[in-house]
């Protein structure tokens, strides 16, 4: 159950790192359409403002991937056996579908 719960969780955080980085696409690439207009030190302005959001997105990653991590790890040390089996299930199947190729 616990499992089902972290990735309830997850999914909100990850709708909304797809919109940022959907949002980011779309300003790029207006970026890019005003730098052939209007020449390149505005468009070097705002690219510098989208590479510190960037920056700023895959350090909250990092954080994010990490606190993940200590869950699972936590999870792993409160139910050892469930643990064992769930990874050796998941190897099972992926053994199985990467021997059908």
């Amino acid at each position: 159950m616990a499992r089902a719960t972290t990735r309830t969780s997850a999914d909100p955080d990850l709708a909304t790192l797809q919109a940022q980085v959907a949002e980011i696409g779309d300003q790029l690439g207006s970026l890019l359409t005003r730098a052939k207009q209007d020449g390149g030190a505005l468009a070097e302005a705002e690219l510098s403002q989208l590479q510190a959001r960037v920056q700023a997105m895959m350090a909250d990653m990092k954080d994010r991937g990490h606190e993940a991590l200590v869950k699972v790890e936590d999870t792993v040390k409160e139910h050892p056996g469930t643990s064992l089996l769930t990874a050796f299930a998941a190897g099972a199947l992926l053994t199985g579908l990467l021997m059908r190729r």
